[in-house]
């Protein structure tokens, strides 16, 4: 049987090595992998990626689409558009949209409404929130990847639980098999902060720092860490951003405890130096911070201690992103499209591989959350989900060619080297050149353990 295409000539990188080699791929699944020159064939297709790079497609595991109820910020049609256009071709949306993802029916009824939507893969997350541990078991059950804890005020001033509430939540996502996510910030001492500050007479967009200073993060992170461990949990730390916070999660490996963590793009190539620049365009929750955190991040990412590389995409309307005082601007920007891209600079400027770009891109999220039998790599077995990289191209990011629905960028006029020529889901091309392709094909994804126990359960079923 011919294959339907083979990718023949170009670098094919893993998380860990690199190789001259030819891919073929049949129903939207890799096949066969053999060494450039070896036989391969006949395809219904050929690709030449002589010169390029083939990647597996990113997955940014922390993006926030704003459906339902907040479509005038950016909605799953514009969100994964943006998405296929820069390289990411599985996506993880965060549940503070209105109402909050917090029981099994609006889970179920947020599936429902996205789905045919998606022009990239897409899980869901469900919310550990104050008085919903009795849900948690049927969202894992639905398919959510895993569950938010906001420790910390963000878009949709969601209510922290209280810490009864989040290890009752932690013991139930526990028995679920769900990880939990955190948004790690003491809420009440950086509200404490901020009302302060506004006292103060302070609307200037170093103040949203000064409101949200490192302890904030590293008391918010000791306290899950310590929590989780208790309840016997898995923990991810979303978008830590301190020095301090990252020894907390190394010490908590050391001693066995199953965490993980994430940073941001933003928080990798911006220091608190750019709010003059910027202002309140990189209002971000928790902050850009001064250059010793951002360096000490790099160390994280360099000493393989850094887990996941994700975007934190948080869309909002250019009005509000315009907004002077730095108490009504919203927190955060939009990203999903430009990682990549920054990405591929820091490659080409020597501060990445690629290996360790795959790895921290691609194969530690999909490991993390249950997707690595298909997503994170491009073994046989594996979704035909990749990236043709032109790795020496010079360009500049402009953001009115940028897909989200508001495109304001702070990555505006960067110039930067490597383009993402072509993209494929599934063994089939979703954007090239920046331009996406055809009408949406994303599915919705799950982890490995919730499709074993769908296919025990059906199995189940028909045996009675």
């Amino acid at each position: 049987m011919p294959f339907d295409l083979v990718i023949r000539n170009g670098l094919v990188v893993a998380h860990d090595s690199s190789a001259q080699l030819d891919l073929a791929v049949r129903h939207g699944r890799v096949v066969e992998v053999v060494a450039t020159g070896e036989r391969l064939g006949p395809a219904a297709e050929e690709v030449d990626a002589s010169g390029l790079v083939v990647m597996p497609g990113l997955v940014d595991a922390h993006v926030h689409l704003r459906e339902p109820g907040m479509t005038e910020k950016e909605d799953f049609f514009s969100g994964t558009r943006a998405a296929a256009a820069g390289g990411v071709t599985t996506v993880v949306d965060m549940p503070n949209t209105v109402p909050p993802v917090a029981t099994a029916e609006i889970f179920a009824n947020k599936l429902a409404t996205v789905s045919a939507k998606a022009h990239v893969d897409f899980g869901l997350y469900g919310m550990l929130g104050q008085a919903n541990a009795d849900e948690i078991a049927e969202l894992a059950r639905l398919g959510a990847l895993g569950l938010k804890l906001f420790m910390g005020q963000t878009t949709g001033d969601n209510a922290c639980p209280d810490d009864a509430a989040i290890f009752t939540g932690l013991r139930a996502a526990h028995r679920a098999g769900l990880v939990v996510g955190a948004h790690a910030e003491n809420d009440r001492v950086l509200r404490l902060l901020a009302s302060e500050l506004r006292a103060a007479g302070r609307t200037d967009p170093i103040a949203h720092l000064e409101s949200r200073p490192s302890f904030v993060e590293e008391e918010a992170i000791a306290r899950i860490i310590t929590l989780a461990r208790g309840a016997g949990a898995r923990l991810h730390i979303h978008h830590l951003s301190t020095g301090a916070g990252l020894d907390l999660v190394n010490t908590a490996r050391q001693k066995g405890q199953d965490v993980t963590c994430e940073v941001l793009v933003g928080h990798l190539l911006l220091d608190d130096t750019a709010y003059a620049r910027f202002g309140n365009l990189i209002k971000l929750n928790p902050p850009i911070r001064p250059a010793s955190d951002v360096a000490a991040l790099w160390r994280g990412v360099e000493r393989g201690q850094v887990d996941v590389l994700a975007t934190d995409h948080a869309p909002h309307t250019a009005e509000e992103q315009a907004r002077a005082n730095v108490w009504e601007a919203p927190g955060g920007f939009i990203g999903v499209e430009t990682m990549l891209p920054l990405m591929l600079a820091q490659v080409a400027g020597g501060r990445l591989s690629y290996e360790l770009l795959v790895r921290i891109g691609s194969w530690r999220p999909a490991q993390i959350w249950g997707l690595n039998d298909r997503k994170g790599h491009l073994g046989v077995g594996a979704d035909a989900d990749f990236n043709l990289v032109d790795p020496g191209a010079k360009w500049t990011i402009q953001q009115d060619g940028l897909h989200s629905r508001h495109p304001v960028s702070p990555y505006n006029g960067w110039a930067v080297t490597g383009a993402v020529r072509a993209t494929y889901l599934r063994g089939v091309p979703i954007a090239k050149d920046g331009q996406v392709l055809g009408d949406p094909t994303g599915r919705f994804v799950t982890s490995a353990r919730h499709r074993a126990g769908s296919t025990l359960t059906n199995a189940g079923k028909g045996e009675k």
